[in-house]
């Protein structure tokens, strides 16, 4: 009995020490270190990129015309008023000059005076016939027949001109901007009667509401003046804007379509030349590209890739050029074949007790 006592002793004491070695065994694999950076890759993608920016701006007319008489006089009847919209050649006011009534007498003089010099010459010519008045008698008549004629054409063309000018119309479609006369009020050519505009020329947001147009211009410099930025657009609708008001402006600066593009937080620079690191069997690759317009999230890029190019995305201090690295998706499954060596372990330690 006690012989057999000994030999189970001794089996226990042989299984006591495999456990022991396996466990130690264990250990020293869990301490082996991964020297490989782990990165992700992508494929450069084929997308557009705009670049805005944001200016403020003073709302003013594309056109401006101001609105004067031709004459003095009395306004007697005004057709529109400001924020009116019309069109050129339309009535805006009438006027009432005493330099009209003037005028006219004039005309009605010189028409007198042509029916006068016509009936001479109508005589004189059937004496001349008759012998009874000289040759220079007939041309006189002639003359003063022409002279009475040219006499009262001129005053009947200033009085047609003056009565056109009574009525002051819209040199340009438009919308009347402000107006500065009433009826009865006296007018005269050095006084501006109304302003007009052509149509606001933004793209902005203006008390929560966007206008969209097209941008015709946009200053290079600051304007001294305002210290603004000069810009133009056509903005199709605008009834919501008023002249003199500031807005902001978002403006399209630069745009690119349908390009080779990476993200912009995989590129670095060596002397200001851009690269990415591809990856390649297992290795970094560094590689330099032709870098276009960028914005927050994405750069174009116009040569040195392909959309095929695997491109590392992960930033790491321990990229260097041919270096070993290691992917995403390979340093998952490591931790999982971690994860099944503790389940196994918590096991074997299960089966100990």
């Amino acid at each position: 009995m006690k012989k057999r006592g000994k030999i189970l002793a001794l089996a226990a004491i042989v299984v006591v020490g495999a456990v022991v070695l396996s466990r130690c065994g264990h250990k020293n694999t869990a301490a082996e270190y991964e020297s490989r950076p782990t990165v992700k890759v992508e494929n450069p993608v084929r997308q557009d990129i705009s670049l805005y920016t944001d200016l403020t701006g003073l709302v003013e007319p594309q056109s401006r015309a101001s609105v004067m008489p031709k004459m003095s006089g009395e306004v007697l009847e005004v057709y529109f008023q400001a924020g009116d919209t019309v069109q050129a050649g339309q009535a805006l006011c009438k006027i009432d000059s005493d330099a009209l009534t003037a005028l006219k007498l004039q005309v009605d003089a010189a028409s007198v005076a042509l029916k006068n010099a016509d009936s001479n010459l109508s005589r004189t010519q059937a004496l001349f016939a008759d012998g009874f008045v000289s040759q220079e008698a007939m041309e006189q008549a002639q003359n003063n027949a022409q002279s009475a004629k040219i006499s009262y054409e001129s005053a009947k063309n200033q009085y047609d001109l003056q009565v056109k000018y009574t009525t002051v119309t819209a040199p340009i479609d438009g919308v009347i901007e402000s107006r500065s006369v009433e009826p009865h009020d006296h007018v005269s050519p050095a006084g501006e009667i109304w302003t007009m505009e052509l149509g606001d020329s933004v793209t902005l947001e203006k008390n929560g509401v966007d206008y969209t147009g097209t941008v015709t211009e946009i200053g290079s410099m600051v304007n001294e003046s305002s210290g603004l930025y000069d810009a133009r657009a056509m903005v199709p609708d605008a009834a919501g804007l008023t002249n003199g008001s500031r807005v902001k402006m978002t403006i399209i600066m630069d745009r690119v379509s349908q390009v080779l593009t990476v993200p912009v937080d995989a590129v670095s620079y060596d002397n200001g030349a851009p690269f990415v690191y591809l990856y390649e069997d297992g290795k970094a690759e560094k590689t330099e590209i032709e870098a276009g317009i960028y914005d927050d999230e994405n750069m174009e890029v116009k040569s040195g890739l392909t959309s095929d190019s695997q491109v590392i995305v992960s930033w790491s201090n321990e990229l260097v050029d041919q270096g070993e690295v290691l992917l995403a998706q390979d340093s998952d499954g490591a931790q999982t074949d971690g994860n099944n060596e503790t389940a196994a372990e918590t096991t074997e330690a299960g089966d100990k007790e």
